[in-house]
């Protein structure tokens, strides 16, 4: 099993897990839903708010996910890890 670079939760027992190359957000009673992104499909990552944070993601494919409720540290670190990855991987041009 691969290790997870950083991981947070969110409202309602959802998780975001960062891998060096996807992200995957748990989701359900004892994380039984699973979704999958590699870093090539997420095109734009945002935080807003100051207490309770709201992450958004957003696909190529126009999917747009917002993980509400969650504490700002751990937004910003999800934030910059899929960022750096990106960096890394050299998928920002």
């Amino acid at each position: 099993m691969e290790a997870p670079i950083t991981q947070a939760t969110a409202h309602n027992n959802t998780i975001v897990v960062v891998f060096p190359d996807r992200v995957e957000i748990k989701s359900g009673w004892q994380s039984q839903n699973v979704e999958s992104f590699s870093l090539k499909e997420v095109a734009v990552v945002a935080t807003r708010g100051l207490v309770n944070a709201t992450l958004k993601l957003e696909t190529n494919k126009g999917r747009v996910l917002e993980l509400t409720r969650m504490a700002l540290p751990d937004a910003r670190r999800v934030r910059n890890t899929i960022e750096s990855q990106k960096r890394l991987a050299g998928l920002y041009e």
